[in-house]
């Protein structure tokens, strides 16, 4: 339910950015004008991608490409806030101190 209510504000967001780009650029003139409509069709194109990619990583599965798109601590059954554990090496640990082999024990010849 997040992803669709996220995915609605983000391409909201993105369509008026747009619509202000396109209004500012049609009062604008020469180059600023060109520059303005170019930049308001971008951001329109990133708002119909963004819905073209939401259905289609739905369609197939959260796998598109054969790459997992979910992570396995953040979605709607495990709510987990801010970054996820930390994974990776820990802090640098100074070396072991080299300790000399202990001579081992032969067992006397039983005769």
């Amino acid at each position: 339910m997040f992803g669709l209510f996220g995915l609605v504000i983000h391409v909201t967001v993105l369509a008026i950015v747009g619509y202000l780009l396109l209004f500012t650029a049609s009062k604008a003139e020469g180059a600023v004008a060109l520059i303005g409509r170019l930049l308001g069709f971008w951001v329109f194109l990133l708002a119909i991608l963004s819905v073209v990619g939401a259905i289609a990583i739905h369609l197939s599965g959260g796998k598109l490409f054969g790459m997992d798109f979910t992570h396995p601590h953040h979605g709607p059954h495990n709510m987990m806030w801010g970054p996820g554990p930390m994974t990776g090496p820990g802090p640098m640990m100074p070396p072991a101190p080299m300790v000399p082999p202990q001579p081992t024990l032969q067992p006397a010849p039983h005769n």
